[in-house]
C-alpha cells in the first residue's frame, strides 16, 4: 500500500516553484479563508491536485501491474469544491452569459415555509458581501460561482477519463472495478446558497453520484432507483471479491442492482447531523428537528416534508399540511426505529476535526471531549447552518 497526500503535493509544487501559485488560490478570500467566488486557476491541469493525484495513481498501478500484484487505489479528487479554480481549458469551456441557474435558486422561502436557518443562510448570500471580483453583486458572483463550479466538474471528469484510459490501454479494464462516488453534493445556487451549509436537508447535498463500472460483468446503463447509501461500497466490494462480508458493517450487498436487477436495499436512507436527521423513503424526504431547534419562530416544533416527484426542486414544505400528518408520523416511526435498531460508532475524537479540539476551542465546549454535543451551547449558537 502506498498513500500520497497533500504533504507529497506541496513537496511537488515547491520544486517547481508553483507553490506560492497554490496558496494563492486559497488566500484569495477574506483572511486567507477560502472563497466562494471563482475564477481561472493560474496553475496548469497538470499540475493541479487532479492532474497530480491521476498520475500518483497511474504511476502506481502501473508498478503493481509489472510485479503481477492485484491493486486497491482510492484516488481523491478535491473539486468541485472551495476555491472554484479549474485550470484551462475547463474554466473557459462556460460562458456566464449562457448559464441556467436552478429552478429553486429564486423564490419566496418564507411563503415555501423552509427551515429558518436556511432562508437566513439565503439572506446573507444576497446580500453579495462575498464576493471578490467585479461586479461586486450576488447576481454576477452567483454566476462566477456557477461557472467555476461547472469548470471543476469538467476538470473532474478529465481527471476521471485519463484512468479510465490508462486501465484501457494496459488491458485491465475488463479485471478493474471503477466506482466514482462523492462525501457530499453542494449548493451551487439553489436556494439562493453557495456552499454545502446548511446541508443535510436537500436532495442537492444528500443525493451524491454512486456510478459503478465493470465491462461485462455490471448492466452498462442500468439506473438504479433503490435507496443505497456510501456504507454498501465496502459490503459490496467484498460480495464481488468472494471475501467474507465485514462484520461492524451496517451496509448492504447491491451486487444485484449492478446486474440490472431490481430489489429493496434499504428501506430508508438518513442522514444525520448534531440536532437534524434526514429520511429519504420512496417519493418523500422528511426532516427533524428537536422543538428546540426553532423555538422562538416556532413554538409548536417544526420539520419539514417534500413530495420530491411533485416537487423536485424542494420548494414547498408540506409538513403542516393536515392531509400529510400521516406520512409525518409514518417517516418519524422509521426514523426512530433506524436509530434504535442501526449501530452507532463511537471514537476517542468524538465528532472529528469539527467536533473535537477545534469545535471545542471555537464554540467554547459545544462538543464535549466525550463527543457529545452540549445542548445549551446549541441552543445560543448564532449560526446553525451545519447542524
Amino acid at each position: 500500500m502506498q498513500r500520497r497526500g497533500a504533504e507529497e503535493y506541496r513537496a511537488y509544487l515547491e520544486e517547481r516553484g508553483l507553490r506560492e501559485d497554490h496558496t494563492a488560490l486559497f488566500e484569495f478570500g477574506r483572511r486567507g479563508r477560502q472563497s466562494c467566488d471563482a475564477r481561472a486557476s493560474v496553475l496548469r491541469y497538470e499540475d493541479s491536485m487532479e492532474g497530480w493525484a491521476v498520475r500518483q495513481a497511474i504511476d502506481f498501478m502501473s508498478q503493481v501491474k509489472e510485479e503481477g500484484r492485484p491493486f486497491f487505489v482510492h484516488v481523491s479528487l478535491p473539486k468541485p469544491h472551495q476555491c472554484y479554480t479549474p485550470s484551462e481549458p475547463f474554466w473557459s469551456m462556460y460562458d456566464e452569459g449562457k448559464l441556467t441557474l436552478p429552478l429553486n435558486a429564486d423564490y419566496d422561502m418564507a411563503a415555501a415555509r423552509k427551515a429558518p436557518h436556511m432562508r437566513r443562510a439565503a439572506e446573507r448570500w444576497r446580500r453579495g458581501d462575498w464576493t471578490l471580483f467585479e461586479p461586486r453583486t450576488y447576481e454576477a458572483g452567483r454566476l462566477r460561482k456557477l461557472h467555476g463550479y461547472l469548470g471543476c466538474v469538467s476538470q473532474v471528469d478529465h481527471a476521471v477519463g485519463e484512468l479510465l484510459d490508462f486501465l484501457r490501454r494496459e488491458g485491465l479494464e475488463e479485471d478493474t472495478i471503477v466506482i466514482y462516488a462523492s462525501d457530499h453534493g453542494d449548493y451551487a445556487c439553489e436556494h439562493g446558497i453557495m456552499e454545502k451549509a446548511p446541508g443535510i436537508c436537500s436532495d442537492a447535498i444528500t443525493r451524491i453520484p454512486f456510478i459503478w463500472r465493470w465491462p461485462g460483468r455490471f448492466e452498462e446503463g442500468h439506473v438504479a432507483t433503490e435507496v443505497v447509501e456510501a456504507v454498501d461500497l465496502a459490503p459490496t466490494l467484498c460480495s464481488l471479491a468472494g471475501l467474507e462480508p465485514l462484520q461492524t458493517s451496517d451496509g448492504k450487498d447491491i451486487s444485484h442492482l449492478l446486474r440490472g436487477e431490481r430489489g429493496e436495499v434499504h428501506r430508508i436512507g438518513v442522514t444525520e447531523f448534531a440536532w437534524s436527521k434526514s429520511v429519504r423513503k420512496g417519493k418523500y424526504r422528511y426532516v427533524y428537528y428537536p422543538p428546540d431547534m426553532f423555538p422562538e419562530e416556532y413554538p409548536d416544533g417544526f420539520g419539514e416534508l417534500y413530495d420530491l416527484e411533485r416537487d423536485p426542486w424542494e420548494m414547498e414544505n408540506l409538513y403542516f399540511e393536515p392531509e400529510y400528518a400521516d406520512v409525518v408520523r409514518e417517516l418519524r416511526d422509521e426514523l426512530l426505529d433506524w436509530l434504535v435498531t442501526t449501530t452507532r460508532p463511537t471514537t476517542v475524537l468524538g465528532l472529528g476535526k469539527f467536533g473535537g479540539t477545534q469545535a471545542i476551542t471555537r464554540y467554547r465546549c459545544t462538543f464535549n471531549p466525550d463527543g457529545k454535543v452540549n445542548p445549551e451551547r446549541l441552543r445560543s449558537m448564532r449560526n446553525r447552518n451545519y447542524l
